[in-house]
């Protein structure tokens, strides 16, 4: 019986539920009768009544044989809306005053080219001071609206940028020069957007986009390491700009240590 089914989701267990209702067709009624009607063993009928009583859903008579009445349900349920009313504003208001668990660091994982250029997206958008990206060309295209929102509100933007490409940003770097070195060494094009030096994106696109992997997290170290990887391939290039490429593979074949580092993972 659907009502049944009701008064037990206001907190009502089965056996109540049946003894209110029974009461509420037949009253006043001994608890025999209550227990016949409802259809509730004689053994716990007394219990039943006495947890309604309780609850304030029945009252019993002071003779004997003791008889029972049903409180009105408009009567009963006003009571039970306002005490519950009650005892979850009380909740709110406890709740409210809990103060928040130190921030604990997580670490998301990407799947998908797709997945990663969101991600670094919505990191820019949300970005209040810095970014530090290290991007390859096609990945411009799609980020480089929210790049330049970034500029235009303020945010000191770099970008690296393996290959030749027209990017907003407050400094921009080509890295085209050891962009293929990198992709041989390494197998796969990394790239990485920092937001204010608080959460980080790292991802290693795949020429199937699918098979792109990456992370998301605000991991300090995290972070960290990987603003220190953009600005270790930018201070490189610089070098190797004012140098000469010539003279940096030279040095790279003198010190046995550069050799080790160059050769494929």
């Amino acid at each position: 019986m659907k009502v049944l089914k009701k008064l037990e989701s206001l907190g009502f267990s089965s056996y109540e539920a049946k003894a209110y209702y029974a009461l509420l067709r037949r009253f006043p009624a001994n608890g025999y009768e209550i227990s016949k009607l409802a259809q509730i063993p004689p053994s716990k009928i007394y219990e039943v009544l006495t947890k309604l009583k309780n609850r304030g859903a029945v009252l019993d008579s002071q003779s004997e044989p003791v008889l029972y009445y049903p409180v009105q349900p408009k009567i009963l349920f006003t009571r039970i809306q306002e005490d519950t009313e009650k005892s979850i504003q009380s909740v709110l208001t406890d709740l409210a005053s809990i103060p928040p668990m130190d921030a604990f660091d997580l670490t998301w994982n990407l799947q998908g080219t797709d997945s990663i250029n969101t991600k670094m997206i919505e990191l820019i958008c949300q970005a209040e001071k810095e970014v530090f990206a290290s991007l390859w060309p096609e990945q411009v295209a799609l980020l480089n609206a929210s790049l330049s929102d970034a500029v235009n509100r303020g945010v000191y933007v770099v970008t690296a940028i393996f290959g030749e490409c027209d990017v907003k940003a407050s400094q921009v770097v080509n890295l085209e020069v050891c962009s293929h070195n990198v992709y041989q060494r390494v197998g796969a094009k990394l790239c990485t957007v920092i937001a204010d030096d608080t959460e980080v994106v790292i991802g290693k696109l795949a020429e199937e986009d699918r098979s792109s992997t990456g992370v998301w997290t605000k991991t300090p170290s995290l972070v960290l390491v990987t603003k220190e990887y953009v600005r270790h391939d930018i201070m490189v290039n610089v070098l190797v700009n004012h140098m000469g490429q010539e003279q940096y593979e030279d040095i790279c074949r003198s010190y046995d240590i550069l050799r080790q580092l160059q050769k494929k993972k």
